[in-house]
């Protein structure tokens, strides 16, 4: 995931938070970055949800396996979950230029629409099935993002 304006927002974001995630890394933290809002959708992450961001960060490094080792994929998950409790903590600060990156990405990239979408509904359905602030989270995202 490269483009003018998500290397601003990784300049922007590195800023505030230091962080060693390269901008391919950090491309696909915004990419994933919408089910964290899932995740959070009711306002606050519970002990339990902790769980999913935990799978959420070994999910996001995954996406890596074939191309780093064992050891350098867990430093990556590693990585992961810190920049994905510290967006957590600040969802209101970063949302909106994390979906707009987003957004602009998915105008470019059609072919990732479904992925994005299934990755929501995925997170959503983890815990006992999609509640009623997932379902409505999910329909704004969509919207948003107009996949």
């Amino acid at each position: 995931m490269e483009s003018f304006k998500l290397s601003e927002l990784q300049k922007k974001y590195q800023s505030e938070r230091a962080h060693t995630l390269t901008e391919e890394q950090f491309g696909s933290l915004v990419l994933f970055y919408p089910s964290l809002l899932i995740i959070a959708s009711d306002g606050k992450i519970d002990e339990e949800e902790w769980l999913y961001v935990d799978y959420l960060a070994k999910f996001i490094a995954d996406t890596f396996k074939n191309e780093i080792s064992a050891e350098a994929r867990d430093v990556l998950q590693e990585k992961y979950l810190a920049e994905l409790k510290y967006l957590a903590e600040n969802l209101e600060k970063w949302e909106s230029a994390f979906i707009e990156v987003l957004k602009d990405y998915i105008s470019v990239h059609e072919e990732v629409k479904e992925d994005v979408e299934d990755i929501l509904h995925l997170f959503a359905e983890a815990s006992d099935g999609k509640s009623d602030e997932e379902e409505i989270k999910i329909e704004e995202l969509k919207g948003v993002l107009q996949i």
